[in-house]
């Protein structure tokens, strides 16, 4: 009797394990492609929709937005991290305190890698020092 209840749940957990019920969802590019999303929160504090702040992920992970400049850089995403060599973005002077620190936050974000989490369309990135919210905006 105990070899059969212990045999009986051995296959089952088996069965969850093979048929994914344990498993998480991992982030993949599929799930951010052809997506435009804006930006609602920075490090806690709340972001006026207004001011336009954005990203958006096109074919081959390429990344273009804006917070006070425009940016843009082809990501790679591994290990639900998202990660380029270099973020190339315009030089206008900002008028706005607030989108002119996310420029540099988005910078760093992503050359250092940014961790990357998309629950019930919004979209995070962070590090140990910064968090960006984002709410999905597909355009019609």
């Amino acid at each position: 009797m105990k070899k059969t209840l212990i045999l009986t749940t051995t296959l089952f957990a088996s069965a969850l394990i093979l048929s994914g019920c344990g498993e998480t969802n991992k982030i993949k590019a599929e799930d951010l492609t052809h997506h435009r999303f804006v930006l609602i929160k920075a490090n806690g504090q709340d972001v006026p929709v207004d001011n336009e702040a954005e990203i958006e992920f096109g074919e081959n992970m390429n990344v273009i937005g804006k917070m006070c400049n425009r940016f843009v850089a082809k990501v790679t995403l591994e290990n639900e991290k998202i990660k380029a060599p270099n973020v190339g973005m315009t030089k206008m002077i900002c008028n706005d305190n607030q989108l002119d620190k996310l420029d540099g936050i988005i910078t760093k974000l992503i050359t250092e890698g940014a961790t990357v989490s998309l629950n019930k369309g919004q979209l995070t990135l962070k590090n140990q020092e910064n968090e960006l919210i984002y709410q999905l905006k597909d355009l019609m």
